[in-house]
């Protein structure tokens, strides 16, 4: 019956020595998925990131942009006022200088326009002033109060940003 026993014995030791090496391989099965699964993790956080990079710095692009034509077409904003004034000169004996000046300034408003340049409406438009910039106040019967009754410069936006308010007068009651 000893005999049995030792050998009873030695058949749990050896079952328990493969229990403890089963045990031992779904540990380390568990830390390998473990690891994968943290590493997927990283690589699904590290394409998220790249697309937010990549997506901000398009938008960056596209406003730099904007920011670019914005700014030159403000510079450009001068040449246009003076053409106008030019335009509305009245001299009657040179006609065809007239006619030049509206054939470069239909031309220069033209590649302007392609830009995305739009004059702001103002005149008998209620003052809004994300768009306008009042410089006065006149009592007039009228028009209703807050109403601008004239334009001093004319304002402008480029692809629905303001570059430059129109200067105007309010009627006030």
């Amino acid at each position: 019956m000893a005999r049995k026993k030792n050998h009873d014995e030695e058949i749990i030791k050896e079952e328990n020595e493969e229990i403890e090496d089963v045990n031992e391989e779904a540990a380390a099965d568990n830390q390998t998925a473990e690891e994968i699964e943290q590493l997927n993790n990283k690589l699904v956080r590290l394409q998220a990131d790249f697309l937010n990079y990549k997506s901000r710095t398009e938008k960056e692009k596209i406003s730099s942009y904007s920011n670019a034509v914005s700014d030159f077409v403000l510079d450009l904003l001068p040449v246009v006022d003076n053409l106008e004034r030019a335009l509305c000169a009245d001299d009657s004996n040179a006609s065809s200088f007239k006619e030049g000046v509206q054939m470069v300034y239909d031309q220069f408003m033209g590649i302007l326009n392609k830009k995305g340049l739009k004059e702001i409406e103002a005149l008998h438009q209620p003052f809004d002033h994300n768009v306008h910039y009042g410089v006065g106040f006149e009592e007039n019967d009228k028009y209703d109060d807050g109403t601008i009754i004239d334009v001093l410069q004319k304002g402008y936006t480029v692809n629905d940003k303001c570059i430059r308010p129109s200067m105007v007068r309010i009627c006030k009651r």
